[in-house]
């Protein structure tokens, strides 16, 4: 008997020892890739970051009216010919997504594009968006891209979409057509308040989990049903799930979770969790405590190249995470007015420098991206339609904060624009 239990202990310990060396391999792999592309990167990159900080200093505005009149040449190539509201996502897709329409919307309105198209032009756009409405829970379904996935996750799909959409919406001076009735499950506080408790909010929440992304697109979405449906049980709901979130907060970091900060994955997933749940703040004009804290956490996860992430080519997602909090918080942290200034000064010209030959941009230099279907993917350095809005949004806020001479349309809608 004690034969057995030693070989079965040698067993296990043999196992252990594999899987451990199969693991630190795996770890050498990522590691030798990281450092391999951030070598291809940085031979790719620092030229051209050069040359956009030389035109920035040399001349601000035609700078600007480049970028813009590709970034517009760009959605001119990627809309289906003789169709007035249809649109590829990358010059890789065969059929054209709402997805891609909604993105094609919302970057023409920050160009200003928007402001001159014909009221029967808009109504148009209106309407193609409402064809894909369910009268039943308010959500729009794109048969294209229409899957499993698409009905469960938040990072993208039919919740996703919506809080799109929204903003599409509005840059049109409409609203859709049904109010969203898939919300009412959590006007219940006791459902909402079940939900919100299986979270474990002291943990270090993983992407995977993609709670962080559902809690903004349901919330963000009654803020929304709240004020352009006149929906008061809504506005409860969203003061309640305000008030939970509050009550959440890590006192040492002024955001959720307990995260090692000194760890750079896990200090740069934080933000991005953050940024998520923040917009429900931001968006109403609620107070947050600790914002010196939260600046200094997001300061630290910019890189050598302005961007902010761990890998030098940082995605359009961590980029306006940080981004978009240091300046809605800038305000309230006067003492760390320079700092923040210097930062975003180097992250825009880290931004611009995302925008390729095609006149769109990418999600990260140097890698490809397939965005939660086929039909919406992007080769290595090909423009497409989500980052190459999202990364405008950036430039327009960044623009604005910090006091340059280009004029961008910033509506005011919940999620991500206002």
């Amino acid at each position: 008997m004690k034969y057995k239990t030693h070989h079965i202990l040698k067993s296990i310990a043999r196992r252990i020892f594999r899987e451990e060396e199969i693991r630190l391999l795996k770890k050498s792999y990522s590691n030798f890739r990281s450092i391999s592309l951030n070598r291809d990167v940085r031979r790719e990159v620092m030229p051209k970051l050069a040359k956009i900080c030389h035109a920035l200093k040399a001349d601000e505005q035609a700078l600007f009216q480049d970028v813009t009149q590709k970034i517009i040449e760009f959605i001119n190539q990627r809309k289906l010919p003789g169709k007035d509201y249809e649109y590829f996502y990358s010059a890789n897709a065969r059929q054209p997504t709402l997805y891609a329409s909604a993105y094609a919307c919302m970057t023409l309105s920050l160009l200003g594009r928007l402001n001159s198209m014909p009221k029967d032009q808009k109504l148009g756009w209106i309407e193609y968006f409402d064809s894909y409405q369910s009268v039943a829970d308010g959500l729009f379904y794109d048969p294209v891209v229409d899957s499993e996935l698409f009905r469960k996750a938040d990072w993208w799909g039919a919740r996703h979409l919506a809080l799109h959409m929204v903003c599409a919406y509005t840059d049109l001076g409409g609203k859709p057509r049904y109010p969203f009735r898939f919300l009412e499950e959590f006007y219940d506080l006791d459902q909402l308040k079940n939900w919100l408790d299986r979270i474990g909010w002291q943990s270090a929440i993983s992407h995977d989990d993609d709670i962080d992304n559902q809690i903004m697109n349901i919330g963000c979405l009654l803020q929304y049903q709240r004020d352009f449906w006149k929906d008061e049980q809504a506005g409860l709901a969203l003061a309640y799930l305000q008030k939970y979130l509050l009550e959440k907060i890590n006192l040492d970091t002024g955001m959720w979770g307990g995260y090692d900060t000194q760890d750079p994955d896990q200090r740069s997933r934080m933000v991005q969790f953050a940024y998520h749940l923040f917009a429900l703040f931001f968006y109403d004009h609620v107070q947050l405590p600790y914002p010196e804290k939260v600046v200094r956490h997001v300061l630290a996860t910019q890189n050598e190249f302005g961007g902010f992430g761990v890998k030098l080519n940082s995605s359009a997602c961590e980029d306006i995470d940080s981004i978009d909090i240091l300046i809605r918080l800038s305000p309230l942290v006067p003492k760390l007015k320079d700092d923040i200034d210097s930062a975003l000064k180097k992250a825009l010209i880290w931004v611009l420098c995302n925008q390729v030959t095609d006149g769109g941009f990418v999600f990260r230099l140097s890698e490809p991206l397939m965005y939660g279907h086929p039909e919406m993917s992007s080769d290595k350095n090909q423009g497409a339609m989500f980052p190459t809005w999202f990364r405008s949004l950036c430039i327009a806020y960044l623009v604005k904060h910090l006091g340059l001479s280009p004029s961008f349309t910033i509506n005011r809608c919940p999620g991500y624009e206002f």
